[in-house]
């Protein structure tokens, strides 16, 4: 596909979006559990002398002791209401705090509950809720949520963002999406024609890939070449990774001409991807200098086992214009495809209008034989619906394949230097 055609698919796409999210009113609630127990203690009294003051002679089933569940409602605008409170006992027996009575407490004590300025965590692994809103403890222990949602997932209907991709959301819990490149491996965008389509959630990734191009500021670069595969990702809180494959077999003898270089077509059969990850707070607060306003920071260090095929597609003339088969002449061994991965996320936190002004990423792949790369991407947002975004990568030595010369009437040894290059992607991301 090229470039202009993916500009046109992209405007359309973005237009469609837009229309179809204006009709859209997305709702959501948050779910957590109250864990300082000073407050929950002193929560649990005031309810109790409350409950007491309406009806002395009511039956008591909750205690002071008891664990605080809250739920938060969030509407279409963001604004947030208390919806329901539950105490759970020793027995594990789950009551709800009556309604009647939460309406007649101090409304100091109900707004400090919804406000979270206290030690909480999630009912499970993956907020529940699906809303929009900050949904990051404000102690320095942090859930990875935020950051999750500025680089993997998203907290908006319709996000055409970093770098790039279209996530345009069914439900709170899943959405249809598209992403250029594969940037878990090192090679987003433009470092590799690569078209990932297929459905997103906050925590599993399903995606068909496909040959497709992007735009890249520097023309002299050989990106990764793209073909038809698919790919499987999760993130959790702590762990992520991904398998993918792909087979240039796929294209048959088609006009390859539009979207890899048939003369020398560096592609990735197959990958896989394991990561560790840990979340804190950084930064500092607004009337105070720092390099970074409060947010989170997130880290992820692991392995990948990334192969590399070299091949060149000719047809039964010998001739590589582009119209033949894909013939592979070299392979990366196991050793050139292990990489040790590093990478570093961080939003600033989420402001009244709900938006991440300031999101960073850095990611490092270093193979055991030397050949990798290092990406950085950086966005602004200036609007809630409106921000610019710019992405780095850098390939600082070639690998090199060997392989015979596919003529058969020659015996000779030759050799391939990939070098990827730089590359250099601006974009301006869309939200709704």
């Amino acid at each position: 596909m090229k470039n202009r055609n993916l500009i046109a698919l992209l405007t359309m796409l973005s237009f469609v979006s837009t229309m179809w999210a204006q009709s859209f009113q997305e709702t959501g609630k948050l779910e957590w559990v109250v864990k300082d127990r000073e407050f929950s203690r002193s929560f649990m009294e005031a309810y109790i002398d409350t409950l007491m003051t309406i009806d002395d002679m009511a039956e008591l089933e909750v205690q002071e002791t008891d664990e605080l569940r809250v739920i938060v409602g969030i509407d279409v605008e963001g604004n947030s209401s208390l919806e329901n409170i539950y105490a759970k006992g020793r027995s594990g027996v789950l009551n709800k705090l009556a309604k009647a009575v939460l309406d007649s407490m101090d409304a100091e004590m109900i707004d400090n509950i919804q406000s979270r300025r206290y030690n909480w965590d999630y009912l499970s692994a993956v907020d529940v809720g699906g809303g929009r809103g900050d949904v990051i403890n404000v102690f320095e222990e942090r859930s990875n949520k935020q950051v999750r949602d500025a680089f993997w997932w998203t907290h908006r209907r319709v996000d055409i963002s970093v770098f790039p991709r279209i996530f345009i959301r069914v439900n709170p819990n899943f959405a249809f999406a598209a992403e250029f490149g594969r940037q878990d491996l090192g090679f987003p965008a433009a470092a590799s024609r690569t078209l990932n389509m297929g459905l997103a959630t906050e925590v599993l990734k399903f995606y068909a890939t496909l040959p497709a191009s992007y735009l890249n500021l520097n023309s002299s670069s050989n990106p990764l070449e793209g073909t038809f595969g698919g790919v499987l990702k999760f993130d959790s809180p702590s762990f992520g990774g991904s398998i993918s494959f792909q087979d240039m077999n796929f294209l048959g003898t088609t006009d390859t001409s539009n979207f890899l270089s048939p003369k020398n077509a560096v592609y990735n059969p197959a990958s896989g991807q394991f990561y560790y990850s840990f979340t804190s707070r950084i930064g500092s607060p607004a009337d105070q200098p720092g390099f970074v306003p409060i947010g989170s920071l997130r880290l992820q260090i692991g392995f990948t086992f990334m192969q590399f095929a070299y091949g060149q597609v000719f047809n039964e003339s010998g001739i590589s214009d582009g119209t033949g088969a894909y013939h592979q002449l070299d392979k990366s061994g196991a050793l050139e495809s292990m990489f040790g991965l590093f990478r570093v996320e961080y939003a600033s936190d989420m402001n009244n209008r709900f938006f991440n002004k300031i999101k960073m990423a850095g990611q490092l792949n270093m193979g055991l034989d030397g050949f990798g790369g290092f990406d950085f991407t950086t966005s602004y947002t200036i609007t809630e619906w409106l921000g610019v975004n710019l992405n780095l990568t850098y390939f600082w030595k070639p690998m090199v394949f060997t392989y015979e010369d596919p003529d058969p009437t020659l015996t000779s040894v030759l050799e391939y230097e990939w070098k990827p290059g730089f590359f250099i992607v601006p974009s301006v991301a869309l939200y709704f």
